[in-house]
């Protein structure tokens, strides 16, 4: 089976498993204390504002920056992620009807996108809380992760490392991350990478190509050794992460990205034209 495949589904099932858990653990046994406890909560974002609370941005101008410029990032994500104009339906696997579309902007700019659906709809703030906590699992962007900056509970710089490759450098990115509740039932989680200086010595010149004003977005990092040593390759996300909504019995999640020296969500495929036999329809059996 596809290598890929056994990967999103084991991302899946690590949000199935949670939300059992987190069902089961309120559940009262016979006989038994009932107090609901469980061994997999993720910490709120209040909880991660607290123990980053040394990062805090001490740049009142910098903190409001990052304000305006994340607020129209979730323009961004929200219009691409429910806009179905210029996406092509590339493929999708048989575990909760995951769907995957891909559009080339004019500028040569991708932007991909995996829209699935978990149950029950009761796990909602959990599976929020697991996304934005950097500790949890990520499918989507697989290695490790870590908030440099923070400007307010649901307001960051993160640092995003991936997994590491026996045949390539290591790569990594910054970028602004933020969660904001649209609604009483839709909550965002976005990503963004402006013109944030981590001191890598490429001289390669970064622009964003979907969120123009994080250009205009200037900081400073003070990055690790390896990264000033050139030892790691930067990307550039124009964007990435999360719509979430909860629907009746289940969750909608479209998780939307568009990253210049990388891409998580690409079978083989993707690149192929599904009229042309490479469309793919696998089932992945449940365990």
């Amino acid at each position: 089976m596809n290598k890929f495949y056994i990967q999103i589904a084991l991302f899946l099932l690590s949000i199935f498993a949670y939300a059992n858990n987190e069902t089961l653990a309120t559940e009262p046994a016979p006989e038994e204390n009932t107090t609901p406890e469980s061994k997999d909560r993720y910490a709120t974002s209040e909880e991660i504002y607290e123990q980053n609370k040394h990062l805090l941005c001490t740049n009142p101008e910098e903190t409001i920056n990052a304000g305006k410029l994340m607020n129209e990032a979730v323009k961004h994500l929200e219009y691409h992620a429910k806009c179905k104009n210029g996406f092509e339906l590339c493929g999708n696997v048989f575990i909760n009807n995951t769907l995957y579309y891909k559009k080339k902007r004019q500028n040569h700019t991708d932007i991909l996108k995996v829209n699935f659906k978990i149950c029950p709809s009761n796990q909602y703030n959990d599976i929020i809380n697991m996304l934005w906590d950097p500790n949890g699992p990520n499918f989507f962007n697989r290695g490790t992760a870590k908030i440099d900056r923070v400007y307010n509970p649901n307001l960051v710089i993160m640092q995003q490392r991936y997994k590491k490759s026996c045949m390539f450098r290591q790569k990594y990115f910054y970028a602004l991350a933020t969660k904001a509740q649209i609604s009483e039932d839709t909550t965002i989680i976005v990503m963004t990478s402006a013109n944030i200086n981590d001191h890598n010595p490429s001289d390669k010149e970064y622009k964003n190509t979907i969120i123009e004003s994080a250009n205009l977005f200037k900081t400073e990092i003070d990055s690790e050794d390896d990264i000033r040593k050139g030892k790691l390759k930067k990307v550039f996300v124009n964007i990435a992460g999360y719509l979430i909504q909860k629907k009746g019995w289940y969750i909608d999640i479209t998780y939307l990205e568009s990253i210049d020296g990388y891409t998580s969500i690409i079978p083989r495929w993707l690149n192929g034209n599904p009229s042309t036999g490479l469309f793919s329809h696998v089932y992945l059996p449940p365990p």
